[in-house]
């Protein structure tokens, strides 16, 4: 597998964003509920374009997103990837957005054991870490719920986002 190549779930396919995805990219990153546990500022149409010029190409590059899709329907459900790939530390930041039409139905329980098989298959990272506004309580749960444990800050934010973090040996036991 290539990581740019689409994949697909039970329920959802992925991949990487185009530029035809820019109106949902926008109002994924502008739509108050969805930004209130964004560290960045809302964007608009322009920014959104840029969001996806950033991700495309991914192919040795320290970062991949992918815009996650309903299998049956087309309807963009949200997306996840991979940023701050450290090779030497042997660490990546991985994350997630969900639409907020699709909050609570399971769809973070369905990317996440794919994402976090392409940080350590594909990456060879040994640690995977994810960074949580504090009071996002379903964000939390989900990466509990596949053994991420809170922990220090991996890299140094100027937010108060929560650190946790996913150990290898942990993800195999």
């Amino acid at each position: 597998m290539r990581l740019s190549e689409p994949f697909e779930t039970e329920r959802m396919e992925f991949r990487l964003l185009s530029l035809q995805d820019s109106r949902v990219i926008h109002r994924q990153f502008s739509d108050p509920d969805m930004c209130r546990y964004f560290s960045d500022p809302p964007c608009d149409l322009e920014e959104a374009r840029g969001i996806i010029e950033h991700y495309q190409y991914p192919d040795g590059k320290d970062y991949l997103r992918y815009g996650m899709f309903d299998k049956e329907t087309k309807a963009f459900i949200g997306t996840c990837g991979y940023h701050y790939w450290d090779d030497e530390q042997k660490q990546v930041e991985i994350g997630y957005d969900i639409w907020k039409a699709y909050w609570r139905q399971g769809y973070v329980s369905e990317a996440l054991p794919v994402l976090i098989n392409i940080c350590f298959e594909f990456l060879g990272v040994d640690c995977i870490y994810i960074l949580v506004h504090p009071q996002n309580e379903a964000s939390i749960a989900s990466a509990s719920k596949f053994g991420f444990i809170e922990c220090e800050p991996c890299r140094y934010t100027d937010d108060k986002t929560k650190c946790m973090k996913l150990m290898r040996t942990e993800w195999y036991k």
